[in-house]
């Protein structure tokens, strides 16, 4: 059990260390984060085309909201994560906190930005080596001015608030994963920040470990009244979160959970095709193609261009097996569901 609360942990106040002047206000009020038709692209190596890794994503997260963005390796995730928190500059497009457009904010603002309403969790923790646990979490609060004695008393709550005072004298490579975990998290929290950013904090755990980090980060935001943000390969870990996106390609394909917006989604919805040869439909897609059932002809044909298209045709006959009789519920907006389909025709939620 975590010690403390809410009236033992202040809170930066929203705005402070945004700082910048012609900054655009939008929804203020109702979220902490804003990011609207963010691109990201790297420069291919010499010789080869440039990557896309985000490909204008929509996305928000209100105060105090614990999210969760799913995807493979690739996906996107970690580029995702860097530009909502102020590392990297999107490529286009723009991310607001409390309406205020952080990426018009130079280098210089974003620094005190980042101190006072963001906190990093790494997957690998980070911590330095050389320097325990205690020590780790003090020399985050020294870089941002604190007194010896206010970091070390600021250090000592937030071992004990996290159930690691007994350890915190300890050097990392005498901690466990576990306890490594809670150490990143305590440095996290130091500043009292209005969001954590975590990026795949349980990667390096074990299943037993991993379930404990996650019901520590639910304990955290509601003790603390603390937006979160996880960003993983793992959908039982993302099972810990109030509301899950799907990434692939640098796309949001998916969204479960409370609150869905499926504006979020990419108007442009693709198929994706795993290395497995496995095919992602986009939701609405699967109500048009569900009466004509499970077989289907594909054949290869090529348009003016040269260009190779994939032309499927339903054989004819062939219909789900007890689809008429078939009905259920979506678990997430309770739609009636006919038949027998992947997707929620009404929320777009994946049915399981």
């Amino acid at each position: 059990m975590m010690k403390g609360g809410k009236d033992k942990i202040k809170k930066v106040g929203g705005n402070e260390g945004l700082g910048g002047e012609n900054v655009k206000e939008d929804n203020v009020a109702e979220f902490l984060v804003r990011a609207k038709n963010v691109y990201s692209l790297y420069k291919g190596k010499e010789g080869s085309p440039n990557v896309v890794a985000l490909r204008g994503l929509n996305f928000k997260i209100k105060p105090g909201e614990l999210v969760s963005v799913v995807g493979p390796s690739g996906s996107g995730k970690s580029t995702l994560l860097r530009i909502l928190g102020g590392l990297q500059a999107p490529s286009a497009g723009h991310v607001y906190y409390h309406g205020k457009d952080i990426t018009k904010l130079s280098e210089v603002q974003l620094v005190p930005f980042r101190r006072a309403l963001v906190g990093y969790v790494f997957q690998e923790g980070n911590l330095i080596s050389t320097k325990t646990a205690l020590q780790n979490v003090i020399q985050t609060l020294r870089f941002a001015g604190k007194s010896i004695r206010e970091s070390r008393a600021r250090a000592v709550e937030l071992m004990e608030l996290l159930g690691i005072k007994e350890r915190m004298n300890a050097l990392p490579g005498y901690l466990s994963g576990g306890e490594r975990q809670r150490v990143a998290i305590a440095r996290a929290l130091a500043n009292n920040p209005e969001i954590i950013l975590a990026d795949e904090p349980t990667g390096n755990l074990d299943y037993a470990n991993a379930e404990n980090v996650m019901k520590l980060i639910q304990d955290l935001r509601e003790e603390l009244n603390m937006a979160c943000l996880v960003v993983t390969h793992s959908k039982h870990v993302s099972s810990f979160t109030d509301r899950s996106v799907e990434l692939r390609d640098g796309r949001f394909i998916g969204q479960h959970g409370a609150d869905l917006d499926l504006a979020e989604l990419s108007s442009s919805r693709q198929v994706f095709i795993s290395p497995d040869g496995t095919l992602t439909l986009p939701p609405e897609l699967i109500p048009v193609i569900d009466a004509f059932g499970d077989l289907w002809d594909i054949n290869v044909e090529t348009d003016p261009h040269g260009n190779p298209k994939l032309i499927g045709t339903p054989v004819s006959g062939i219909q789900r097996e007890g689809q008429s009789d078939m009905m259920n519920w979506c678990p997430v907006c309770n739609a009636v569901i006919e038949g027998k389909k992947f997707f929620c025709d009404s929320c777009g939620a994946k049915l399981e």
